[in-house]
C-alpha cells in the first residue's frame, strides 16, 4: 500500500493530503439508468448520437472529504494531467499532495516524478474498483442519466452543479470514497 511512502513524507516533517485521481469523459450521448414506469408500460427515451465530448479531471481525498475539479478538456493526456496536478498543487500550498491514480500511460511520464511536493502512486493495472474517483463518477453519471442535452456547455452546468453540491459537503464525499482499506491503511501512519 502507500503506507510506507507516506511514512517517508511524514518523517520530513511535512504536511500531508492524500487523493485519489482519474478523469471522466462526458459528452451528447446517451447515458441510461434503470428507471420506473407503470406497470405494463415502458418508459420510452430519447437517444442521442451526438460525437462531441469533454473531459473531467477529479480527485477526490478520502479522509478529509476534500475534492478538486477541473472540467472542459478536450481530451485525456499528459498535457492536461500536468496542468491539473499543478492546479491541484496550487489550490493546497502548504501540503505534500500524495496522488492515487490509475496507471494510464500519459500518467507515468518522467516529468510528473519531479514535482516538488507531489508524490504519485500508481495503482495495479486493471483495477478501477481500488479507485473511489470512479465511485464519484458514477454519481455524476447519475446525474446526467436520461437527458438530453442542447449543448455540451449545458451538460457541463449540469455536472458542475453536483461538484458543487459534493464540494460543500465534507461527509459526503468521506461516506462516499471512504473505502476501509484506504482508511484503515491511513490510520497506520497517523
Amino acid at each position: 500500500g502507500f503506507v510506507k511512502i507516506i511514512k517517508k513524507i511524514k518523517e520530513k516533517g511535512c504536511k500531508i493530503e492524500l487523493f485519489f485521481m482519474d478523469e471522466m469523459r462526458y459528452g451528447l450521448m446517451s447515458n441510461y439508468r434503470r428507471s420506473w414506469s407503470r406497470i405494463g408500460k415502458r418508459t420510452e427515451w430519447k437517444n442521442q448520437q451526438e460525437f462531441a465530448n469533454g473531459y473531467l479531471y477529479s480527485a477526490i481525498a478520502p479522509v478529509s472529504g476534500e475534492s478538486f475539479h477541473l472540467i472542459g478538456f478536450k481530451d485525456a493526456n499528459s498535457s492536461n494531467t500536468k496542468i491539473f496536478l499543478k492546479k491541484l498543487k496550487e489550490a493546497y500550498p502548504t501540503k505534500h499532495i500524495v496522488v492515487i491514480l490509475d496507471n494510464a500511460p500519459f500518467h507515468r511520464l518522467k516529468i510528473f516524478q519531479w514535482m516538488e511536493r507531489l508524490t504519485l502512486i500508481f495503482l495495479p493495472p486493471y483495477s478501477p474498483q481500488l479507485n473511489p474517483t470512479e465511485r464519484f463518477f458514477e454519481e455524476l453519471r447519475k446525474t446526467t442519466a436520461n437527458r438530453i442535452f442542447d449543448t455540451l456547455e449545458e451538460h457541463e452546468k449540469k455536472i458542475e452543479g453536483k461538484i458543487i453540491e459534493y464540494g460543500n459537503d465534507a461527509r459526503a464525499v468521506r461516506r462516499l470514497a471512504g473505502y476501509d482499506w484506504i482508511l484503515k491503511q491511513y490510520e497506520r501512519v497517523f
